[in-house]
């Protein structure tokens, strides 16, 4: 049986684990999602690298896919854009990581669920198209599972990345589901993934109300009733999520971590910190030496 590694390997390339010590992978025999969270992949933007499997990169950021997007994107939908293997490409390293979702499917697995659609060849550079943000929600219950380790685990992530699978291609041929997602459900997601993209910046309540056109008591009771906690208590989490990953990491001293997820002193970072892990940022660095 394959390590997890070894997974990864199969789908990205020859890649390191140092070169994904930004990133969150979740990756079995076939099919990987992967998640840049605090900084770039080092991978991605090695010059004219290849995979050796099909790669989907949804984007939260529209203005920041790898190339132009050429497509028009409604509410309620994501940009994709979709790369066949061994087709060289390379991010561009700026100044602010971008945050997206890349999904990996091995060329036979792919290739196998696409002839149910079409005869024709899957060839992709960096074709640009769209999906229904439901697609997240089977992302969700992906990430979900690999992480239960409960019965029937590898069953259930079979099914699901099936389901993920086919949800691509249907996007990449233009074949639409009728199915609608609720206004709020959308609305919520959007301010999710602006707090994923922004964690390191000031975000106030009456600013992420503001981006859904929502009063700032109508934005607390929607959010809350979506995610059942409120969004200061939801961003901080992520920070601290961020931050977890940044102190393993031993790259940075923890006032630089701290300032980075967007604490504005140690002494605040250090409170969340011991408040939401019960132990200190000391005490957790030390757990991984």
């Amino acid at each position: 049986m394959k390590n997890d590694f070894q997974n990864v390997i199969d789908l990205v390339g020859l890649v390191s684990k140092d070169n994904l010590r930004y990133v969150d992978y979740y990756a079995e025999a076939g099919f990987g999602i992967f998640m840049p969270t605090v900084g770039f992949c080092e991978y991605a933007i090695t010059k004219a690298h290849t995979h050796p499997a099909y790669s989907f990169i949804i984007y939260f950021d529209y203005s920041k896919g790898i190339v132009p997007c050429n497509v028009d994107i409604k509410e309620g939908e994501y940009l994709v854009q979709a790369i066949s293997p061994d087709f060289p490409h390379e991010e561009e390293e700026g100044d602010r990581f971008n945050r997206y979702i890349a999904i990996f499917i091995s060329k036979d697995f792919y290739e196998k669920e696409y002839k149910h659609y079409s005869n024709s060849r899957a060839m992709y550079m960096f074709n640009s198209f769209t999906v229904s943000k439901n697609i997240m929600l089977h992302i969700e219950k992906y990430i979900n599972e690999y992480e239960a380790f409960t019965p029937a685990r590898g069953d259930m992530l079979v099914h699901i990345s099936s389901i993920i699978v086919h949800e691509l291609i249907r996007g990449v041929l233009k074949l639409k589901s009728k199915d609608e997602v609720s206004i709020k459900r959308v609305e919520i997601e959007k301010i999710v993934n602006y707090m994923h993209q922004y964690f390191c910046e000031k975000i106030t309540i009456s600013k992420l109300a503001a981006l859904c056109n929502m009063s700032e008591s109508g934005f607390n009771k929607v959010f809350k009733e979506e995610l059942l906690t409120s969004p200061m208590d939801y961003l901080i989490n992520i920070r601290i999520e961020k931050a977890k990953k940044l102190l393993r990491s031993r790259s940075k001293s923890i006032t630089e971590i701290a300032l980075e997820c967007g604490f504005n002193s140690l002494s605040h970072f250090s409170s969340c910190f011991t408040k939401n892990t019960s132990t200190t940022p000391r005490e957790y660095i030390n757990t991984y030496k």
